[in-house]
This record gives C-alpha cells, structure tokens and sequence, in this order.
C-alpha cells in the first residue's frame, strides 16, 4: 500500500523509528504498534509518521521505511465502526447521514486510532475528528452548510479537507465568503508534504 496522511499502519516489529526516541515511545509501540501517517518534508523512502503515547502531550514524530509497513488502514474503511461510547457513536452516525454518498470520509484522532487499532484511547467528552477527501472542489457554501450541521451534534467535531495542494480546515475554508472574488482575499492555510502554506485556492494546480 501506499502509505496517506491519516492513515493508521503498523510498522514491522523492531522497525526504528528515528535517532534516540523518547523511552515511553517503545512503550506506548509495546501496548499498541501503530503510528499515523503525518505530512511532513522526508527523504525518498520513508514515511513520516506519529507515535501516540499515554498522556496527551506524550506526541513523537519520526520515519518509517515504506518497505517495513506490514498493514495500514486509512480513515475511510472505519465509517462502518461503532465507537464504544455513545455520544461519540451518535455523533458519527449523524456525520454518516450527512455524509454518507456526498463524500469520502473517515474518523481520524483518538476515535480513528481506537476504532482502528481496539486500543482505548477515547473518553466519553472526547472530539470526533475527520478528514474528508476532497479531490474535487468544495463551496465555502457547502463547507458552512456541514459545519453548521456539525455543531449541532452531541460531540465536537473538528474536520479537515484533503484537497490536492494539502489538508486544509473545514472551518476555515466556510468562513470565506467566495474563493478568488478579489485577488486580495480568500487566502486559507494549506498543511502541506512541505510545510504549511497559504493558498487561494486548494484546488487550483500552482
């Protein structure tokens, strides 16, 4: 497979994955061997890729061989999963109504990382993260018609697009009026293999 950001995949036991990480990283990969694929600069090869530890500010970034990932799953095939607790489960249903053959999307965060992976990571406050894959161009319009929706739902949503220039917020993106109406405007944050960006259009080839 070839490896996206947000994917979930588990790297071959033993696989390094950077210079001297912290000693809780072989811990955290003991209880629960699968990092995310993040987007990040790397050299031709590897993956960039984020291990989660116990405590939320336990994060480390580091690189995997693409040769040493055995198994990965992106967010997309989890719509079908139930998340354990009940406002989260609600939640995604609502999301999966809304969704559900307008686009392709999937949970990402803690709620991806345990629906993927059966390791608790969730609370029953946690925030429902997704990404929607969006090769295609999106209306700020349409952007505030799901945000609206989202807030509306038991739990927080937070959701990103990804779009061909990079992952760019969905809350950010609907609170521009039009894309381009003045060449002064419609200027959003792009998260990019090369760092963050800003763009006037995620859509359009640069």
């Amino acid at each position: 497979m070839t490896p996206h950001p947000h994917d979930l995949v588990q790297p071959r036991p033993g696989t390094a994955l950077g210079a001297a990480p912290p000693g809780w990283v072989a811990v955290s990969l003991a209880a629960c061997p699968w990092v995310v694929v993040r987007r990040a600069p790397h050299p031709p090869g590897l993956v960039p890729v984020g291990v989660r530890g116990i405590s939320r500010g336990q994060r480390y970034a580091g690189f995997v061989p693409a040769a040493a990932v055995v198994r990965g799953v992106p967010p997309e095939e989890l719509r079908g999963r139930r998340p354990r607790h009940s406002r989260l489960a609600a939640t995604m249903s609502a999301v999966a109504a809304l969704l559900d053959g307008e686009a392709v999307w999937g949970p990402t965060g803690s709620v991806g990382f345990e629906l993927a992976t059966g390791h608790p990571v969730t609370r029953p406050g946690s925030d429902l993260d997704l990404v929607i894959r969006a090769p295609r161009r999106m209306s700020p319009a349409f952007a505030k018609h799901l945000l609206d929706a989202f807030s509306a739902l038991p739990s927080t949503v937070d959701c990103q697009l990804d779009t061909p220039c990079g992952g760019i917020s969905l809350a950010e993106w609907a609170g521009i009026g039009g894309p381009l109406l003045t060449r002064t405007g419609g200027v959003v944050l792009a998260r990019t293999s090369h760092g963050p960006k800003l763009v006037d259009d995620p859509w359009s080839p640069e």
